[in-house]
């Protein structure tokens, strides 16, 4: 792993899916744990994308998800902090796990509160690990971590997430989502379309049919930006009918006629598939004028 020396070190978790999408990224991954059957297996150095989808399909019980505790945490920061004058730590929502919360535990027990800035990004998945780009661009180019903090800062308060899942029904087991009430046929409770507010999860719509999500997920982009906005985005998916529906909306969005800078594409990770079941298709967008990332 390279880190910059003397300068910031970045670390973030497994969820932003930063070592499937440039191995040699310099950043710190601190992992998550997933428990399959009794078994525990640490997300990325345990468990591929891929094989958590082969366990799920044979699972006996819902799969359940852990935090890193705060020994891991300290064990990633403590090399850093003798390296690097400072590490930018960025997290997975506060709202959906305790991570960015044991994060914060690790700096007050290194005595490190002022050189271990954490930031809880009240996002997750495709929109941490765009995030994480960003930070590393902006500290490449000499920006200072207080600035860069500030464009992240920035960053959350524009982006927005939005995906489509199959069922509600893993949501509901994991806690990470409030059951709501509704009239529609049950096809269109197989098509839900969610997205992130403050960093709590929260129920657009139900639509109908495959062709649909992807189809109501672009007007929703449109609805929100405008249609001249360039924007920035990053596209997750995970089963077969979520990487068709996601291939679907790059072309929508980031083809030729398209406006969406898509800086890459990467199936769901297990921790979060965990929590939304298959067939999940994505997006995180957010203007391209606050980004340095494409500069």
């Amino acid at each position: 792993m390279t880190h910059r020396p003397r300068g910031v070190a970045l670390v973030t978790d497994s969820t932003a899916g930063i070592e499937r999408l440039a191995p040699k990224f310099p950043c710190s991954v601190v992992p998550l744990t997933l428990e399959i059957d009794g078994t525990l297996y640490k997300e990325g150095a345990d468990l591929s994308a891929a094989d958590f989808y082969r366990l799920l399909e044979v699972a006996g019980s819902p799969p359940g998800t852990l935090p890193p505790d705060v020994d891991e945490f300290a064990d990633v920061y403590a090399p850093l902090l003798a390296e690097s004058e400072s590490v930018l730590s960025i997290h997975l929502s506060g709202e959906l796990s305790r991570t960015v919360e044991r994060a914060r535990e690790a700096a007050v027990r290194l005595g490190a509160e002022d050189r271990i800035v954490v930031l809880d990004s009240r996002l997750a998945g495709a929109a941490l690990g765009l995030l994480c780009l960003e930070a590393d661009a902006r500290l490449r180019r000499g920006e200072s971590l207080a600035g860069t903090r500030d464009a992240l800062e920035r960053i959350i308060d524009g982006i927005r997430v939005y995906f489509s899942v199959y069922s509600l029904d893993f949501l509901y087991l994991g806690g990470r989502l409030d059951r709501v009430g509704g009239s529609g046929s049950r096809e269109a409770e197989d098509r839900p379309i969610l997205s992130l507010e403050d960093g709590k999860l929260v129920l657009v719509e139900r639509v109908i049919g495959e062709t649909t999500r992807v189809d109501r997920t672009v007007e929703l982009v449109a609805e929100e930006f405008g249609d001249s906005e360039p924007l920035t985005g990053a596209v997750t998916h995970a089963g077969r009918r979520g990487q068709a529906a996601a291939t679907r909306m790059e072309e929508l969005l980031g083809g030729d006629a398209g406006r969406v800078d898509i800086a890459f594409s990467l199936p769901l990770g297990p921790v979060l598939c965990a929590h939304t079941g298959f067939d999940v298709c994505g997006i995180a967008v957010f203007p391209s004028r606050l980004s340095a990332a494409g500069r």
